[in-house]
């Protein structure tokens, strides 16, 4: 009998519980991103200017929130605002492990944006004892994101 008794009470030691839901989440505020981009360029070697309104080549208006000072590329931070407001004008956001979407804009598409989509930058919300994803990774990955772009526009040798 005490060895029946001693089987139940491992086997209910075994048991794993309810499961745990993930933590909430949020994105990056679009402020807060625009600093983590601009502080991208620079430690990459590229001047930040401010942003200005672009015409898409599919016709629609974007503003480059961070554009590069003598060059003809820039940044727009795709909020979940901006992606509804410009629709089919510019392409579904792209996954963690996707490469990031670029548009052209300008009179000819001279100009290059690249598109980081404020829903990739998410952080939990430091609620309880666990962190899945805390604000200083999703800032790291903006800004290996920006510096990738960069680099790529460099050896692009986009204009």
């Amino acid at each position: 009998m005490l060895g029946v008794a001693a089987t139940a009470l491992a086997l209910a030691g075994c048991s794993g519980g309810e499961a745990r839901a993930p933590n909430p989440t949020r994105a990056l505020d679009e402020r807060r991103a625009i600093e983590v981009i601009r502080r991208a360029m620079v430690q990459e070697g590229a001047q930040p200017v401010p942003g200005r309104e672009v015409d898409l080549v599919s016709g629609r208006k974007v503003r480059i929130d961070v554009g590069v000072q003598n060059r003809a590329y820039g940044v727009v931070y795709v909020t979940e605002e901006d992606a509804q407001a410009l629709g089919a004008a510019i392409p579904p956001a792209n996954g963690q492990d996707e490469k990031l979407r670029i548009v052209r804009g300008g009179p000819d598409g001279a100009i290059r944006i690249v598109l980081l989509y404020q829903n990739n930058y998410r952080y939990d919300d430091l609620i309880g004892e666990s962190h899945e994803r805390t604000t200083i990774s999703a800032e790291r990955q903006l800004t290996r994101d920006v510096q990738d772009f960069i680099t790529y526009a460099r050896t692009q040798k986009f204009q």
